[in-house]
């Protein structure tokens, strides 16, 4: 008596299935634990279990930032933040910057040069150069210095040579020039920063200025490996950055602290931009424990909220990324991204390993 079905046809049909399932599989989103993720912009000058702890249970890797070069502390965040990763080779590579302090003293970019070298020689995988360079220092005449000033041009030649990224904030949002607005994003920041807020003085660089002179660097300098922080402080013009990472393909940018005026862009123009790009730009948050610009030390329930604050932004900001449909950030209604697991894998954490060379980072015995 014949069979309903023919045993030899199912097996194509099972495997037809399973391959089916497979491919499903492989585009199905990733859970938040499960994909790596590296924040390549974070500032921890003490060693906090609870910090190590929180890293460890989300799966999340960080690049320390040492930052700024200007106010006499750079030997305390190079001893710091080489401490961490001595203990901690994987959570925490280093980025070193240069002293500013010294820059009217002779061979200062000799001295500079074999400093950052003797910093690399220890792990350190990027230099930081910070906007205190275009709306804070000066040169013996009383002009602000650009971040085009031949006197970085030896530095950034050594940095292209030996194959560092210059990680450059350089720059503010558009709105510290513009008049102070409850709205923006950066109204808490510049109402309670007004060293920052420069509408109305007129005596300081534009922000076109200082954003032509951060180009600048990459026409003189085109090998060089630029990463723009906070989208390249072009956050208000996506136009202006798509021109920029097809214009210089040595330049990417990073999202620290920038997430929330992502949101207020059409999410179909946000999807583009890293549908578009998805080598270039890296994920960050711009998190910054720094009990050594405490006027007390800080207390474990300080610690403990800033672990829980940080967890807070981690998740609400891989449900913009990762998620789909409406969602909330920053107490406002915005659409999720719903990126393409391929490129949340670049985002996330690939495209750091690969610009801040990060697996040699990780292996290295400091």
């Amino acid at each position: 008596m014949p069979t309903p079905f023919s045993l030899r046809g199912l097996a194509p049909l099972v495997v037809v299935a399973f391959a089916f399932k497979v491919a499903l599989a492989a585009d199905a989103a990733p859970t938040y634990e499960k994909m790596l993720k590296i924040d390549v912009h974070s500032h921890i000058f003490e060693d906090v279990p609870a910090i190590h702890a929180l890293f460890a249970r989300l799966n999340v890797r960080t690049i320390n930032v040492c930052v700024p070069g200007g106010d006499g502390q750079l030997a305390l965040m190079d001893r710091v933040a080489f401490e961490l990763y001595g203990k901690h080779p994987q959570l925490y590579p280093v980025t070193t910057t240069f002293d500013l302090l010294t820059r009217d003293e002779p061979n200062y970019a000799t001295r500079t040069i074999a400093a950052l070298d003797r910093a690399f020689a220890r792990g350190a995988v990027a230099v930081k150069i910070w906007k205190e360079v275009g709306i804070e220092i000066k040169n013996r005449n009383g002009r602000f210095i650009l971040p085009d000033d031949p006197l970085f041009d030896p530095i950034y030649a050594h940095l292209a040579r030996v194959g560092k990224p210059l990680h450059a904030h350089l720059a503010e949002p558009i709105d510290a020039w513009l008049p102070l607005d409850k709205d923006s994003n950066h109204y808490g920041y510049y109402s309670t920063n007004p060293q920052w807020h420069l509408h109305g003085k007129p005596e300081y660089p534009s922000h076109a200025a200082i954003i032509a002179a951060r180009d600048n660097i990459m026409k003189k300098h085109p090998t060089l490996v630029v990463v723009g922080a906070h989208l390249g402080s072009l956050e208000h013009d996506l136009d202006g950055i798509a021109e920029r990472l097809t214009r210089y393909p040595n330049f990417h940018i990073e999202v620290a602290a920038r997430t929330r005026n992502l949101t207020r862009h059409p999410a179909e123009k946000v999807r583009a931009l890293f549908q578009k790009f998805p080598d270039r730009i890296l994920y960050g948050v711009d998190a910054g424990w720094m009990p050594h610009r405490r006027d007390t030390p800080p207390t474990t329930a300080q610690r403990q909220g800033h672990v829980t604050s940080l967890e807070l932004r981690y998740r609400a900001d891989w449900d913009y990324y990762a998620g789909q449909g409406e969602t909330t950030y920053n107490n406002r209604k915005t659409d999720a991204l719903h990126l393409p697991p391929a490129i949340l894998e670049k985002f996330y954490h690939a495209n750091a390993e690969r610009i801040f060379q990060l697996e040699a980072a990780w292996r290295r015995q400091p």
